[in-house]
């Protein structure tokens, strides 16, 4: 059995907000859009140093529960640990949100510009999730189906984002880049044009 065409691959670095001259901690993620309307995202998060772990991360996972991914929608997930993705219709105010959590709960929600509407999108599929974790390494793989929702072919305007939470619950922002003067995920300035 074959894979389908692959329209875009990319592989992107992601850096935390506020920078840190030795960082104890890397991200890279792997987008992969496909000719088919399904999106491939995958985070990989990994301790810098030998003597780093990542232990100091609250991240729940299903696996870390012992329990199955709950696949159920849920809001405010950047509230804690949480992967994200923006995708914004070219030459559109029109954007969408993607939100996944490590234990499965996820929500998806349609923007009419800036920050405006902020609804549930009703036509969509549960994302596929899978978490691996260990001492030094974590991996988020996220698919989710574009359509119905993104009707055509045209390549969205993309950006990828995270939101990690430490054990005493402080956040840090991670994204492609940070345009402004404190960490906005929506903010387009931020977004991969193709």
């Amino acid at each position: 059995m074959g894979r389908h065409p692959v329209m875009v691959r990319q592989v992107c670095r992601l850096y935390p907000f506020e920078s840190d001259p030795k960082p104890s901690l890397q991200m890279v993620a792997e987008v992969l859009w496909l000719e088919t309307g399904l999106l491939e995202l995958t985070f990989n998060l990994q301790a810098n140093l030998d003597t780093e772990t990542l232990q100091d991360l609250k991240i729940t996972s299903a696996d870390a529960s012992g329990s199955e991914a709950s696949e159920k929608r849920h809001d405010n997930l950047w509230k804690h640990t949480c992967f994200e993705a923006f995708f914004g219709k070219p030459d559109s105010e029109q954007y969408w949100e993607l939100n996944v959590a490590p234990s499965g709960h996820w929500n998806l929600y349609q923007f009419d510009a800036y920050r405006s509407g902020g609804k549930e999108e009703p036509d969509t599929d549960i994302p596929t999730t899978s978490w691996k974790q260990s001492d030094r390494k974590c991996c988020c793989s996220i698919t989710l189906n574009l359509s119905p929702w993104w009707e055509d072919l045209q390549l969205p305007e993309l950006a990828i984002s995270a939101v990690l939470e430490t054990q005493t619950g402080r956040l840090s922002y991670w994204a492609l880049q940070h345009p402004g003067d404190k960490p906005d995920f929506h903010d387009r300035r931020s977004f991969l044009k193709w």
